[in-house]
């Protein structure tokens, strides 16, 4: 006895291996249990079966029975033809049946199962993982009853854990996998749509820019003009989206930045009035939040040439982003004008100071309108 106990120490710390090999094949992972361990318990077959999603069937991932050397798998066993033998791996940690065909328990398998394979004698094990039965590994003995001594079924006890720890990790790796791929598909999906999105902005911009070099009157061109800085500071939005490694946030200072550049290329005759500080933060925010700051930058910006250059001495146009302390990011945006009532002035204009009332109250800033005297905006950004 005492070498057979050494031997099932052997056995077990061989088949614990399996866990750690290389593969993700279920059916090489079952075989190679039956092989290794079915010799030292000296029965004839052994078999796994993992229960269907509603838990009312029992599907084999692996039979192997040492009289044929052959592996098979997907036979069925359904809770309404064998409710005892159901019940009783709920309730039992171990089912031992020296005389499978008169054991309460085992007695339903007599015509489905048991006379079929020439099976006299059986322990069956509950499989669980996280506390949860997801199956039952079973141990057969055919032709002649047998006992299992405590020693074997301490052995085969283990040997359900390191299977269960098999199944566990397989499951897990596939289901990493899956949420990979997912997520690669989602990664692709959301860079397509971006890009779709960012060519359909690129075309129109295109076409205000060909009916604004077309354009009759200097009213008409002002008005596609400032459509167009619209237009570009959303397709800005989609363009660093699509450079982003998570594509819902963006880095504002290079976004601001990338305005300010575009602006200077629309209003080339303004460059040597813009004045700009704006340093470089790993700061971000939501596309959501930033495309509504990038349209009101862009409308004052606008409203700032069309009404302020013209009628301000040494006009000066400030874009300034600067960090306050380790809590605050501060955004300025104003220029050196006279000033004016904002909130009397909204009532007035059709479109520009209210879209920017509007959508200041969505970026979750601190804001402070221009008042007489003061042509500024200011944003207040938490980090």
């Amino acid at each position: 006895m005492l070498n057979k106990d050494i031997d099932l120490l052997e056995e077990l710390d061989s088949v614990s291996q399996i866990h750690f090999l290389n593969r993700s094949d279920i059916d090489h992972i079952m075989t190679d249990f039956a092989v290794r361990i079915l010799p030292s318990l000296r029965i004839e077959r052994m078999s796994v079966w993992l229960f269907d999603p509603d838990k009312t069937a029992l599907i084999s991932v692996g039979e192997y029975d040492t009289r044929t050397k052959k592996f098979s798998k997907n036979s069925v066993l359904h809770q309404n033809e064998i409710p005892i033998y159901f019940e009783a791996l709920r309730k039992n940690k171990i089912i031992i049946a020296e005389d499978i065909y008169n054991h309460p328990a085992t007695m339903e398998l007599n015509e489905v199962y048991s006379k079929p394979n020439s099976i006299c004698s059986l322990m069956d094990i509950p499989i669980r993982i996280s506390g949860e039965l997801i199956g039952v590994i079973c141990f057969e003995k055919v032709d002649v009853k047998r006992v299992f001594t405590a020693n074997e079924q301490s052995f085969c006890l283990s040997l359900s854990f390191v299977l269960a720890s098999t199944l566990e990790s397989r499951h897990r790796r596939a289901a990493q996998a899956k949420l990979e791929t997912l997520l690669i598909e989602k990664e692709t999906l959301v860079k397509e749509i971006n890009h779709r999105v960012k060519n359909n902005f690129a075309i129109l911009i295109s076409l205000i820019r060909i009916s604004k070099n077309k354009a009759r009157s200097e009213e008409t061109r002002t008005i596609l003009q400032e459509y167009e800085q619209r237009l570009f500071s959303m397709l800005k939005i989609h363009d660093l989206l699509n450079q982003s490694s998570d594509h819902s946030e963006i880095n504002l200072s290079k976004y601001i930045t990338e305005l300010v550049n575009e602006f200077r290329v629309s209003f080339p005759h303004f460059n040597h009035c813009v004045n700009t500080r704006i340093n470089n933060y790993e700061f971000t925010l939501s596309s959501k939040r930033v495309l509504y700051l990038g349209l009101i930058i862009t409308e004052i910006l606008l409203n700032s040439v069309k009404h302020a250059a013209a009628t301000t001495p040494n006009y000066e146009l400030t874009i300034e982003l600067m960090e306050i302390n380790d809590h605050h990011v501060n955004l300025i945006v104003g220029d050196n004008g006279p000033g004016f009532d904002f909130e009397k002035e909204v009532a007035k204009d059709s479109l520009g100071l209210p879209l920017i009332k509007d959508l200041s109250s969505a970026i979750d800033a601190e804001t402070k309108f221009p008042s007489p005297k003061n042509s500024y905006y200011t944003f207040l950004f938490k980090l």
